[in-house]
C-alpha cells in the first residue's frame, strides 16, 4: 500500500505543477478559446510577443534571404498596434464623441478629447494554416482586439472565409445553447445574431459570396474556371463594462449593440 504522505505530497506536486503550466499558458496563449474568454484576459500579453516577431520580420533584410527564407516570411502573420482616442464627432454622428486610431488619415491632423488605449489588429495571415482563436472547434485565423488605457478587454473581433458550410451553423447553434438570446432589429443588425452573459455580448454574422477559379486559358481565350461558395464569418464579442463607459462618455457605437442593464 502506498503510504498517505506520498500519495499527498504527489498530488500536491501535480496540482502546483498543473497551475504553473496553466499560469504561464493564459499569460502568453498562442491562441484564444473564446468561450473561456473572462474580464481578466490581458489583451497586450497576448499580443506583445506577435508584435515583437513582426517588428523583427520588417527588419530583415530581403536581399540576404533565400527562396526558402522569403517564403517563411511572407507566410508568417503579421500585427500591428495602434493608439485609439476619443474625437469630437462635430455634428456627423448621433452622439458627440467617437472612439478612432490616432494613425487614420482622418484624425491625423486632429486633436482627441482624450486617449483610450489600444487596438491591435492581424493585418496578415494565411488563412489555412493560421489559427488565433478557436470557438467550438472553428479556428478564426484573424482577430482585431482592444483594450483600455488600464489594460483592461474592450472587444474583440474574429474573422474566417469559410468553405464550410457547417461552420457558420455550428458556431449558431453553440453560441444559442450556451448563452442567453439577444433580440436584434432587422434594419439595425443587417442579419446579426445576438448572445449575453453576465460579462459580454457576442454578434455572430456572416456575408455569403461565390469566388471564380481560374486555373487556365486555352489558346483560343476560353476560360476553364470554378466556383466556389464562400462565407466570410464575424465574431464580435463586447465586454459590457466597455458599453457601459461609452454610454457614460456619449461616444458612439453600432447601433445593434443593446443598452447594459445597471
Amino acid at each position: 500500500m502506498i503510504p498517505f504522505h506520498f500519495l499527498f505530497k504527489s498530488t500536491s506536486c501535480l496540482l502546483l505543477l498543473s497551475t504553473f503550466f496553466y499560469s504561464c499558458q493564459s499569460e502568453d496563449p498562442d491562441k484564444i478559446v473564446l468561450d473561456q474568454l473572462d474580464k481578466t484576459f490581458k489583451v497586450s500579453k497576448f499580443y506583445n510577443p506577435k508584435l515583437k516577431k513582426s517588428e523583427e520580420m520588417l527588419g530583415l533584410d530581403v536581399k540576404k534571404m533565400d527562396k526558402e527564407e522569403l517564403k517563411k516570411a511572407f507566410e508568417t502573420a503579421m500585427f500591428k498596434k495602434d493608439t485609439l482616442a476619443i474625437f469630437n464627432s462635430e455634428g456627423s454622428l448621433p452622439t458627440p464623441f467617437y472612439i478612432e486610431s490616432t494613425g487614420e488619415w482622418g484624425t491625423r491632423k486632429l486633436q482627441p478629447v482624450k486617449e483610450f488605449g489600444y487596438r491591435y489588429t492581424t493585418v496578415s495571415y494565411n488563412e489555412k494554416k493560421d489559427t488565433l482563436a478557436i470557438l467550438n472547434d472553428v479556428a478564426f485565423p484573424a482577430l482585431t482586439m482592444a483594450e483600455n488605457k488600464n489594460g483592461e478587454f474592450a472587444y474583440l473581433y474574429a474573422t474566417k472565409t469559410s468553405k464550410n458550410k457547417t461552420d457558420f451553423q455550428n458556431l449558431e447553434n453553440y453560441l444559442h445553447k450556451k448563452y442567453k438570446e439577444v433580440k436584434v432589429a432587422e434594419d439595425l443588425g443587417n442579419g446579426k445574431k445576438a448572445w449575453e452573459n453576465n460579462d459580454f455580448f457576442y454578434f455572430l454574422s456572416k456575408k455569403d459570396r461565390r469566388e471564380e477559379q481560374i486555373f487556365s486559358f486555352g489558346e483560343d481565350g476560353d476560360e476553364n474556371a470554378t466556383t466556389t461558395d464562400l462565407a466570410d464569418i464575424l465574431l464580435e464579442i463586447y465586454s459590457k463594462t466597455y458599453i457601459q463607459n461609452m454610454r457614460k462618455e456619449q461616444v458612439y457605437l453600432p447601433d445593434y449593440i443593446p443598452s447594459v442593464n445597471e
